[in-house]
């Protein structure tokens, strides 16, 4: 398919298919020099060690964690099916959640934190979620981003690289307030391709080519990815794994038993889900 056909088909294909701070400001320098003690204790290397991964049955026994997934936030419009009004949340209903979140006693926490505890065992406040949005729409910094920042909360988001800069979709300065905001930003993929279906001359296009260009355009390494349709493979595994990336998200399926670090499984809030019906599933889907 043509690029051009692509991304005037792309918000449709996405829809259809994804089911399955700036830098301190220096003080001026002090023409006093600094105490012994201070210099001998910053010239002390530290003697702690670092931290032990767990192993993978460790992994998956901390994977209790809620990860909700997200993709437009609209209103429905007339040529809305059916099935992709699952996957359309309208402003005042993502309000609603995310205050429910808040009033239900639960704490959004950071992509980084969650990946920590997986791996590390690192602790987490009471009652932790994970917030992430997928595909790239621009509503995830217009509609998005003032909620969550009014609450205080942090979340994910991962694009695919194919739609930025287009119409409706995010741009690279949108990336750049969204991680500036203190969100994380992560891959997903190219073109939103099913990556249990790549042969081998696609894993760069598709891994290690949107990796690379987030990494440029927000002027710091990316290593965490989603997949697209929430699907993979266990023969995927390792070429996620081989690009770079230290975790990747997928959907419903239960975590890989050898790598769970690179299947965190998530779940998409319906719009229909009131307060009670999402704090209820966050108590018993995880």
């Amino acid at each position: 398919m043509r690029r051009r056909q692509f991304l005037t088909m792309a918000g449709a294909v996405v829809l259809a298919g994804c089911t399955r701070s700036a830098p301190a400001t220096p003080t001026a320098a002090t023409t006093s020099a600094p105490s012994t003690s201070a210099a001998t204790s910053s010239a002390t290397p530290s003697t702690s060690a670092p931290p032990t991964p767990g192993t993978p049955g460790e992994v998956l026994a901390r994977s209790t964690v809620p990860v909700l997934c997200f993709h437009q936030l609209r209103e429905f419009r007339a040529d809305d099916s059916a099935y992709a009004r699952t996957m359309i949340t309208p402003p005042a209903v993502f309000t609603t959640q995310m205050q429910a979140l808040r009033d239900g006693g639960y704490t959004p926490i950071t992509a980084a934190a969650l990946v920590d505890h997986l791996q590390f065992g690192t602790a987490l406040p009471q009652r932790p979620v994970l917030l992430t949005f997928d595909d790239g729409s621009a509503t995830h910094h217009s509609m998005a981003l003032p909620v969550l920042t009014d609450l205080g909360f942090p979340a994910a988001f991962f694009p695919m690289t194919v739609v930025l800069n287009k119409p409706d979709w995010l741009s690279d300065d949108q990336l750049r307030d969204l991680d500036r905001a203190g969100m994380t930003i992560g891959a997903h993929t190219w073109d939103h391709q099913r990556t249990d279906r790549l042969t081998d001359d696609q894993w760069v296009t598709q891994l290690d080519q949107p990796k690379a260009q987030l990494a440029e355009i927000l002027g710091h390494p990316v290593d965490l990815m989603a997949y697209p349709f929430g699907i993979w493979s266990p023969e995927v595994l390792s070429h996620v794994a081989a690009a770079g990336y230290r975790a990747a998200f997928q959907l419903s399926d239960p975590p890989d038993t050898a790598q769970p670090l690179l299947t965190i499984r998530r779940i998409m809030p319906p719009p229909t889900w009131d307060a009670p019906t999402l704090l209820g599933h966050l108590d018993s889907d995880f």
